[in-house]
């Protein structure tokens, strides 16, 4: 544990959340992924973090498989997202509810792209090589996430909901 810092397992701890879409779930998640860390022998581990994220990967798939049933809730902290700027309450209010309501929407994979894309700054190649997913079926994913972005904030604009 000696070679990962305070923000390695912030940024853990962020991935988890985009993985779970639940703060409480995060952290277990990534508790349960530090107890494994300090189980396996990484003294030969070439990148200790990027071996610390496959971990929490692994966990959550783990618990996915075990629940057989994932449960969604909104995101908490989407003052994080929202960009503060100048903008009336009742926009940044509307704003926020149309993201923890779109957020609801997307399946694990899709938050695990666009936290992987938007969040860390990886390159489709680089998400591929991480998640093990084929580069065709992230730029689908990412392709979805797109129109779903495009045609609910058009709904939102309109004033239309679901």
């Amino acid at each position: 544990m000696n070679r990962l810092g305070d923000e390695d397992f912030q940024r853990a701890y962020r991935y988890a959340i985009a993985l779970t879409g639940d703060r409480e779930q995060a952290y277990d998640v990534v508790h349960t992924a530090v107890t494994h860390w300090l189980a396996a022998p990484t003294a030969a581990v070439e990148s200790p973090l990027a071996y610390f994220l496959r971990i929490v990967r692994n966990v959550f798939l783990a618990d996915v498989r075990r629940a057989a049933q994932m449960r969604w809730s909104p995101i908490e902290d989407a003052e994080a997202v929202i960009p503060a700027d100048l903008r009336a309450l009742e926009d940044v209010q509307l704003e926020r509810a149309w993201l923890e309501r779109i957020w609801g929407d997307f399946t694990s994979a899709e938050r695990e792209v666009l936290f992987l894309w938007a969040v860390e700054g990886y390159t489709v190649d680089e998400i591929s090589a991480q998640t093990g997913a084929p580069r065709g079926t992230l730029l689908a994913r990412m392709h979805r996430l797109r129109r779903k972005f495009s045609g609910d904030a058009a709904g939102a604009r309109a004033g239309v909901t679901p």
